[in-house]
């Protein structure tokens, strides 16, 4: 089970590096050829899709994330391979690729804020905010208000290197609270233990 934990910790700080790492190049190169951000794009999306999917094998079965993980990776395989054979047909699709994108990590933020907000959290609300805010931006560029390439390059650049940004924040939140919970558990149990070794002496 530690293992697990560690894994999936691994898993989900590579992916918000990721999104970083991509959005900073994005932001600052934003006049770069837009096949060239294509090829970047659909070989990151595989990659994550990659993520995912290691993921994926080492979740316990018959459980919510699993689901979750199996669809995220198929969904960013299936668009990161889409777009490294047809990057021409793509280059207009870029900014409703990466909304996608966005929304799906925003939907996931979610569940992570309400996960905060019923183990009591004090700031499970900043958490509902910053998903939110990834879903709203993930709309941004499904709408594509953009007239040049350049400028919805440069804001894809800012909205992925949020999003990655947001999702370390909230998972290092999520991570304190269950462990938080678990050292509660833990310490509850020794003390039963106690309770009840006494009563026997």
């Amino acid at each position: 089970m530690k293992n697990f934990v560690q894994e999936l910790k691994l898993n989900f700080i590579l992916t918000a590096l990721f999104c970083i790492l991509c959005g900073a190049v994005l932001f600052v190169w934003p006049d770069m050829s837009a096949r060239i951000a294509c090829m970047v794009l659909g070989a990151i999306l595989v990659l994550m899709g990659i993520i995912y999917f290691v993921s994926f094998l080492s979740t316990p079965s018959g459980t919510f994330i699993k689901q979750v993980h199996l669809v995220l990776t198929i969904v960013f395989v299936v668009i990161g391979v889409w777009i490294l054979l047809k990057p021409d047909f793509v280059i207009g699709l870029i900014p409703v690729i990466v909304g996608i994108i966005l929304v799906l990590h925003g939907f996931y933020d979610l569940q992570q804020a309400v996960f905060l907000g019923r183990a009591k959290y004090g700031f499970w609300w900043l958490a509902l905010l910053f998903a939110g805010l990834t879903i709203v931006l993930g709309g941004i560029l499904l709408w594509n208000p953009f007239e040049a390439m350049s400028i919805a390059i440069k804001f894809i650049g800012v909205f992925l290197v949020f999003d990655g940004v947001s999702e370390l924040w909230i998972f290092s939140r999520a991570r304190r609270i269950t462990r938080q919970i678990r050292e509660t558990v833990e310490d509850s149990m020794e003390e039963s233990f106690r309770d009840r070794d006494d009563i026997i002496d």
